[in-house]
């Protein structure tokens, strides 16, 4: 497809902080605009954080670990991550009504839940028993952990899954490659192919099973039309990170620009489901990079992310 670049409009950029420490990163963004991240403390600990209008961002508080993270948040506000068990561990949470629920692994010693639904199934990776390596998991329910295997090769990881309970990401080929993935109950894995010919990664799939990611650029991959190519913002590489119900898509794109190190400028994008790839721009800074939408019922879009602020320090 086409390389559409513009400058997005009426959009507004906003800062959300940090808990006391230098950085911060979005990771998810629900329909009442409440979002969840990671954000250094003023320790210096990675701590996992919600943010409301109300409040504004707030620590998640002790129950997941001193060490955690936060990577989704579905509309009944139930958040999912991962964080230390206090004993060498570090497991996938989900946390649910103000408790705090161990999803264990699979065997191993470490698990990180990436992604939810609206029914809280929850899908992550986790080390196996008596391995380094680790496989994707979906949890259709609690108390259920499901290893997905991988497409030949060791490893897989699961990023997103939708309300129909279809997982993607991506797995390891017997070559050694990493492909995108797109699982189903009845179907198991079944590999979505490259744009490049070599690795691809699937991140985000909506209800209407349409999946999106990288591959070299970024992709949208649909049942009709395969893994098709969705350009940039002008520079060489790019990758989506989510989609929405509506076909709107937000990712990270090379600009074509470098920066004061001499590195590839890369600005957070928005893409219409008309096609047009839309600048989101910076806090100030060089650097940006969308991972989440949502959109309220008065149709305004909600993306969350992190950027570069004129210090480079990096906020959500």
């Amino acid at each position: 497809m086409g390389e559409h670049r513009a400058r997005a409009p009426l959009v507004a950029i906003r800062e959300l902080g940090t808990l006391g420490g230098a950085v911060s990163q979005a990771k998810a963004v629900n329909r009442l605009g409440h979002v969840v991240g990671t954000s250094r403390d003023g320790l210096g600990r990675s701590r996992a954080f919600r943010w409301e209008e109300r409040t504004g961002i707030a620590d998640l508080g002790p129950s997941i670990g001193v060490h955690s993270s936060a990577n989704d948040i579905n509309e009944r506000g139930e958040i999912v991550g991962g964080g230390d068990t206090g004993f060498g561990d570090f497991h996938a949470f989900l946390l649910s009504e103000g408790l705090s629920f161990d999803l264990g692994t699979l065997g191993g010693n470490e698990s990180e839940a990436l992604a939810l639904n609206r029914l809280a199934q929850v899908a992550g990776h986790s080390r196996i028993h008596g391995a380094v390596t680790k496989h994707a998991f979906f949890v259709p329910e609690p108390g259920r952990m499901l290893d997905l295997g991988s497409l030949g090769g060791a490893a897989s990881v699961a990023h997103d899954v939708n309300d129909g309970g279809e997982v993607v990401g991506f797995a390891e080929t017997r070559a050694g490659q990493p492909h995108a993935f797109r699982w189903t109950a009845r179907d198991g894995m079944r590999d979505l192919g490259t744009l490049d010919g070599t690795v691809s990664i699937a991140l985000a799939v909506n209800n209407r099973s349409a999946v999106v990611g990288g591959s070299g650029r970024a992709f949208l991959w649909t049942a009709e039309a395969g893994i098709v190519d969705l350009g940039t913002l002008g520079g060489r590489t790019s990758c989506a990170n989510d989609v929405n119900d509506l076909g709107w898509i937000v990712g990270v794109s090379q600009t074509g620009e470098t920066d004061r190190r001499g590195h590839p400028v890369t600005h957070a994008f928005l893409r219409t489901p008309d096609g047009c790839m839309l600048d989101l721009g910076t806090l100030g800074g060089e650097h940006s990079s969308a991972a989440a939408i949502a959109q309220e019922d008065d149709g305004a879009v909600l993306i969350a992310g992190h950027s570069h602020d004129a210090t480079a320090a990096v906020h959500a």
